[in-house]
């Protein structure tokens, strides 16, 4: 009963009478299975490094190449940790990454705050498509391959639209408005600065040596989403959100201390072990492409519980502002042709709007990478 009380207040028709899940959330079977819980956390699990010391490690690399000193040991002992992890994985967590807890802690809380908000004044900022992504709050409303109702609620926005959201939501209260605004800028700003980092090191771990690291930057603004799994009374039945893969260049996940996020690996479904002061880090199609297929865009999904809410912040780095996306020609040779057609991200995009709007103006999740390989695989 008290799953169900507390989802009704946050997903749309469930019932407070009722301990069970609506027919519009109950998914098939065969897309929910094989039923792994959100705690079941095994013996194998996705790759910890530690990125404690990398800046300097960076900088003194860059300043005396080849030289292997215990700065340069650092630096490579990273980078081919993290390589090993995106071919064998496509996912990897990080800690001493930069970003301080204090921090973490403040947009977690912020996040906590608007979903506990009321129904009405959270579609003040109803989700709509603008330009190259989708903006405001909504639910995920169905999955294209289920047709089904996900058991979550979520806030897409990006660093362009925190002003006027926070005057949507707090028009009468300046105060409000200035600490949501400052909070989530922060918050930016500082992955902003972790996703140049990371952008670093993949280049490197790729073997590409570039004369301008900023052309690999991921380009601005960069999308976040604010997610919230409520407690589920039946769990096993639904989805916080589909399995799928991400289309951008990577994501950087922060999903606080309760589990819910799982990766495929070798067509076994491994439960993600959440660290408060950790980021978990996936490749996104677009990094697929331009490592020629090397680094694998990784199938994860998100499930539920019975007694614990989930929140998460999901920062989708976009790929580099390219007016094509093609694998870099120092990685192509004899032994290595070009898998993936050249094109844009708004052709991309295109694509995946046009397969997964659903008729009803919202949009919905499937496995992106079956555009990538049925579009755009050469």
């Amino acid at each position: 009963m008290a799953a169900a009380a507390a989802a009704s207040n946050v997903l749309q028709e469930v019932s407070v009478e009722e301990n069970c899940i609506p027919e519009c959330y109950v998914w098939p079977d065969e897309l929910v299975s094989p039923v792994v819980a959100h705690d079941a956390f095994g013996e194998e699990e996705i790759p910890v490094i530690d990125l404690g010391g990398i800046e300097e490690a960076l900088d003194h690399h860059h300043e005396r190449e080849g030289d292997r000193d215990q700065y340069s040991s650092q630096y490579l002992s990273v980078v081919s940790l993290l390589s090993a992890a995106c071919e064998n994985w496509g996912f990897f967590q990080v800690v001493n990454h930069g970003v301080s807890v204090e921090l973490l802690q403040r947009v977690q809380a912020m996040s906590e705050r608007f979903c506990a908000l009321p129904l009405l004044e959270k579609r003040k900022l109803e989700v709509h498509l603008a330009g190259d992504r989708l903006l405001g709050y909504g639910f995920i409303t169905k999955h294209a391959q289920a047709s089904k109702r996900l058991w979550s609620e979520g806030l897409y926005l990006d660093i362009s639209c925190v002003s006027s959201f926070a005057k949507t939501l707090s028009p009468h209260d300046p105060q409000k408005q200035h600490e949501f605004c400052e909070t989530l800028e922060e918050y930016f700003r500082a992955l902003q600065k972790l996703a140049r980092k990371i952008t670093h090191l993949l280049i490197n771990s790729l073997g590409l040596k570039p004369g301008n690291y900023d052309t690999y930057a991921p380009k601005d603004p960069a999308l976040l989403r604010m997610n919230h799994y409520p407690p589920c009374p039946e769990p096993s039945k639904t989805q916080g959100l589909g399995a799928h893969v991400d289309p951008n260049y990577f994501t950087i996940l922060h999903q606080g201390h309760v589990g819910g996020l799982q990766v495929l690996k070798d067509d076994v479904w491994v439960a993600v072990r959440p660290h408060p002061e950790a980021f978990a880090i996936n490749v996104g199609d677009m990094l697929q492409v331009i490592s020629n297929g090397r680094y694998k865009s990784a199938k994860h999904r998100a499930v539920v519980n019975k007694k614990q809410d989930r929140y998460s912040l999901a920062y989708f780095a976009q790929p580099p502002n390219w007016d094509l996306i093609v694998t870099p020609q120092e990685l192509l040779d004899s032994k290595h042709p070009p898998l993936y057609k050249p094109f844009s991200w708004k052709e991309y995009l295109e694509t995946v709007f046009s397969r997964n709007n659903n008729g009803t103006g919202s949009y919905s999740y499937e496995n992106l990478r079956s555009v990538l390989t049925l579009v755009y695989h050469m």
